[in-house]
């Protein structure tokens, strides 16, 4: 049996054994064994090993040769990184289980920002997320719209610096800043900002050890320092930050809240608390917030200006009180922005409980309106009766008298009271509503009874002061206008009272007016075909927040209108310049709330907006008008005249260079080529005959200054090679040249106080005299022969040198290569406008009567191959190249002394629009058609500029204001 299992042993598992076993053949026999016994001792050891080892082999696996030592060796290795990890866990339980303590204690040690919100607070700002806010409001076009003024120019770099930094879009300071803020404001520009810093509180309580550990720690931060306040008798630890001379900031921690208050005391009044109602009050606002900005404010505090007035809004107002703050929530980003408010009222009148406790309803209108409504006001209060009834006990004594008069008047003409001229057949809807393509407004009226109304019409229409006439016809409907009979026209006129004479037309329920029957006619036409305002695109987005129920609306677009709620408060209408179509809504509810819903957003208009870093104010004022000019290095340039003084600036730096003479200056640029964009130099002479030749920084060129002791009229003109002015003293041209030589031209028979005109080669004068005669002298300043002929009137305005579009014969100048002109047009001061042909006998080619004053210059525009001419009373006319007045214009800025016209093409179309400023500080532009081009006007008054200054490919226009300001606008308006 032992030998079988000695057989099934393995030979190499025996011969491993043999290895590390020593057998017994290998030792020595013992002392008087024989061999043969010690041989079968040998033979029964070698299987009882081999029995043990098979034995072995089934109770566990064979291992390598080699395994022992390796096992061993990780054993001690395992053992070591055991005892490491350990060591390492150990430490991190150090460090993390205070840390998770330290979180945990500032995540339970809180306390309400609600408490520490003072009272005799007029507003509470909540902001739901600081660094979401900041997002949102730092790239917001409004902000640098608030800040464009002067005073908050440095606010502006600080705003645009921000923007720049990276450390505003990192993640990490984003989540930093993820905390709410409440801030309240009080009287004198005083207000405290609390900021719930949640568990990131941790941190600031370890602040007073790192401060012990690092005492030098704040002095790295400017202007700040640490210190100490009286809190109730307790010692509070804080900071001060110093933001200017004259306004500090007080900063202090207490547990999980950050305060900052712009005084000790205020910061004292948050540390110990607020009323315990106060503080309930605010803790329902606070958890009821939606929008990223809420503001709490007592209506009481805005109303305070208008229930001051004597009227019936102010006599209403007084009887109201408010037993909550009124919350608005506002919604905002670079594309939109809504707000939505809520206020509670108490009264104890019945009028003006019954008037704000109608519950507003659905106006009928707003399912009538045609398509192109442009802009809506919308009254939705009552009936006339009604308001009539609740309002009357607030009337002030004029009103009274008026409505007391009002009555007599009726019976005595109409023979009917108000209650029949009025209120039987008024319904609750009435307002205004302008249609795009049309200018004058359209008025409406709810009928209650239609028939009533139409009766009404009919009996009016018989008594001798009204009358109706339906001759006005559009697009195939005819358009009824009520007027008057001639003799109450004629009375009217005498007793210089101006009342309307407006068409109107009764359609679906409503009383339409308008002083345009074009006006009447488009709306018609688009009410019945179905195209309506609640269908378009722009209302469904405008007005998508805005509830339909309403009791006054105001629908608006700032390119046809500005409401009543931004005209009246400048902040307001800077803040909101830039969204250009908006609606207001104001809804009563029967629960004596009142709901207030406003929603505006961007729109693609042409309005123009100045470009960063304008307007620039200019350091002295321009004593005449300027010159814009780009070098050949593409560096835009602006020239001035002050006095003796001459100024350039260069637009891109600001940097100025003066130039002062030793008289009144007087300046004309050099040009390489035609237009703006080719300076070559700039000539400036003096009234005392000083003469330079200057580059854009007003260094000398060589030879110059020459001193002519000539006194100059210093009204200089380029020609070629050089400039002309007039003399002061004789009745002639001084010419010099780039050489600095100068000579006096031919005699003329008066003196020319102007500066001459320059086209094409020759030189023209027309001198204000008696006896007007025409001057064309060559570029020596000789009078060509046969060249001077007399004028009819006395001129104000100067000569135009053209070729008329029929007479396009080739007259070429020999040095200049610029086509000389063929004809002359003038228009004297009273108004009469003729061309004359510059070939003898000087034939007049055409003529008009414009009937008005002109004094001011008048130009030609080779594109649109007419005159464009304003008068002294502002009416612009269009005059064609034949001298016949093809249309005419009455300007808004009406009569004016320094009227002034220049021909630009602002649109890129390649016609000229024509471009007015004169009695005020705006620029006012029209088409080739004199339609007004959108938008303008702009802030400017003199010559205006087309320049590229940003480098964008794209021309700005440039305007010089009469504050001194020089501007630069962008805009689609402009190509």
């Amino acid at each position: 049996m032992n030998n079988d299992e000695t057989k099934a042993v393995p030979q190499s598992t025996a011969q491993d054994k043999q290895d590390t076993v020593l057998l017994p053949d290998q030792q020595e026999p013992a002392a008087g064994t024989s061999a043969g016994a010690a041989g079968e001792i040998d033979d029964a050891l070698y299987a009882v090993n081999a029995q043990d080892e098979a034995a072995a082999c089934r109770q566990q696996p064979a291992v390598p040769e080699g395994a022992g030592t390796q096992a061993g060796t990780k054993k001690r290795r395992g053992s070591f990184f055991k005892k490491l990890c350990v060591l390492l866990l150990m430490l991190i339980l150090i460090v993390l289980l205070p840390a998770a303590g330290l979180l945990c204690y500032a995540a339970l040690d809180r306390t309400n920002p609600a408490r520490h919100i003072p009272d005799s607070s007029y507003a509470v700002v909540s902001v739901l997320s600081a660094s979401d806010t900041l997002k949102k409001g730092l790239y917001l076009s409004t902000a640098d719209a608030l800040l464009s003024s002067p005073e908050t120019a440095a606010l502006q770099g600080n705003l645009r610096a921000l923007r720049a930094n990276p450390l505003l879009q990192a993640p990490w300071f984003q989540w930093l800043l993820d905390i709410p803020l409440y801030a309240a404001v009080y009287e004198h520009s005083a207000a405290v900002v609390i900021a719930d810093l949640g568990i990131r509180s941790a941190a600031t309580r370890l602040l007073p050890l790192v401060t012990a550990l690092k005492p030098d720690l704040l002095t790295r931060v400017p202007n700040l320092s640490s210190g100490t306040f009286d809190i109730n008798g307790v010692q509070q630890p804080g900071f001060v930050f110093q933001l200017g001379k004259d306004q500090t900031v007080y900063f202090c921690f207490r547990k999980n809240l950050l305060f900052a208050a712009t005084s000790e005391a205020l910061l004292s009044a948050s540390l110990t608390g607020t009323d315990p109602k106060t503080e309930q009050v605010l803790t329902a606002l606070f958890r009821e917030q939606k929008d990223a900005v809420n503001v709490y404010a007592s209506p009481a505090y805005f109303i305070s200006g208008f229930d001051e007035k004597q009227n019936i809004a102010g006599n209403m107002l007084r009887t109201l009180s408010f037993p909550e703050p009124a919350a608005l929530s506002a919604r905002f980003d670079e594309k939109a922005l809504a707000l939505h408010s809520a206020v509670s009222w108490l009264s104890a009148r019945e009028e003006v409980t019954a008037v704000l406790q109608r519950r507003s309803s659905l106006p009928a209108i707003l399912s009538r309106l045609p398509e192109g409504v442009a802009y809506l006001t919308l009254l939705n209060l009552g009936d006339p009766q009604f308001l009539y009834q609740n309002t009357k006990p607030f009337f002030t004594p004029d009103i009274t008298k008026l409505f007391t008069n009002a009555e007599k008047n009726c019976k005595l003409f109409f023979n009917k009271d108000l209650q029949q001229l009025m209120f039987e057949w008024m319904g609750s809807e009435l307002g205004v509503f302008a249609h795009q393509a049309a200018q004058p407004p359209v008025f409406f009226i709810a009928l209650k009874d239609e028939a009533k109304c139409r009766t009404l019409l009919e009996d009016l229409f018989d008594t001798a002061f009204l009358d109706r006439s339906v001759s006005a016809m559009v697009d195939n409907s005819r358009i009824p206008r009520i007027v008057f009979p001639s003799w109450v026209a004629a009375l009217l006129r005498a007793l210089s009272i101006d009342l309307p004479e407006p068409f109107y037309m009764i359609q679906d329920g409503y009383l339409y007016l308008s002083k345009s029957a074009e006006a009447l006619g488009l709306c018609k036409k688009e009410m019945d075909a179905g195209k309506l305002l609640v269908k378009t695109e722009q209302w469904k987005k405008t007005a998508k927040d805005i509830s339909a129920e309403t009791s006054f609306l105001v629908y608006y677009s700032l390119d046809r209108s500005i409401p009543f709620f931004l005209e009246q408060n400048a902040m307001l209408k800077t803040a909101l310049k830039n969204y250009g179509k908006g609606v207001l809504s104001l809804r009563f509810a029967a629960d004596n709330r009142l709901y207030l819903d406003f929603y505006t957003q961007k729109t693609d208009t042409r309005r123009m907006e100045e470009i960063p870093a304008f307007p620039r104010t200019l350091s002295e004022q321009a004593g005449a008008d300027t010159i814009c000019v780009q070098t050949a290095a593409k560096t835009p340039y602006i020239f001035w005249t002050n006095g003796a003084n001459v100024h350039s600036m260069n637009l891109l730096t600001g940097k100025e260079s003066q130039l002062t003479l030793d008289g009144a200056a007087g300046i004309a640029a050099e040009l390489n080529g035609l237009t703006a964009a080719a300076f070559k130099a700039l000539w400036v002479v003096s009234a005392r005959g000083s003469i330079y030749k200057v580059n854009e920084t007003l260094e000398p060129f060589s030879g110059f200054p020459v001193l002519s002791a000539e006194k100059l009229i210093p009204k200089p003109a380029a020609c070629t090679g050089g400039i002309t002015v007039p003399l002061a003293a004789e009745p002639a041209l001084l010419f010099a040249d780039s050489n600095g030589e100068w000579k006096i031209s031919d005699a003329m028979d008066a003196k020319l106080r102007t500066a001459p005109v320059v086209c094409g080669g020759q030189i023209a004068a027309v001198p204000r005299s008696f006896e007007s005669r025409f001057y064309l002298f060559d570029e020596y300043g000789t009078l060509a022969e046969e060249a001077t002929f007399g004028l009819d009137g006395i001129f104000a305005a100067r000569p135009v040198l053209f070729t008329p579009p029929q007479d396009r014969r080739s007259r070429k100048d020999g040095k200049t290569g610029a086509n000389a002109p063929a004809a002359a047009a003038f228009l004297n001061e009273e108004g009469r406008f003729s061309i004359r042909s510059l070939e003898p006998p000087h034939e007049e080619l055409g003529s008009c009567e414009l009937s008005t004053v002109c004094k001011a210059d008048f130009a030609y525009s080779e594109s649109a191959q007419a005159f464009f001419a304003v008068s002294q009373d502002g009416q612009l006319f269009k005059i064609s190249s034949g001298g016949a007045v093809t249309d005419s214009l009455a300007l808004k800025t009406g009569t004016a002394e320094d009227y002034c016209i220049t021909l630009l093409d602002t649109t890129g179309d390649g016609i000229d629009e024509v471009l007015i400023c004169g009695g005020g500080n705006a620029v006012y532009a029209y088409t080739a058609g004199l339609a007004p081009v959108e938008g303008f006007p702009a802030a400017g008054t003199g010559i205006p500029y087309l320049l590229d200054i940003d480098g964008d490919m794209l021309p700005e226009l440039i305007t010089y204001g009469i504050d001194s300001k020089l501007h630069a606008y962008k805009g689609s308006a402009l190509r």
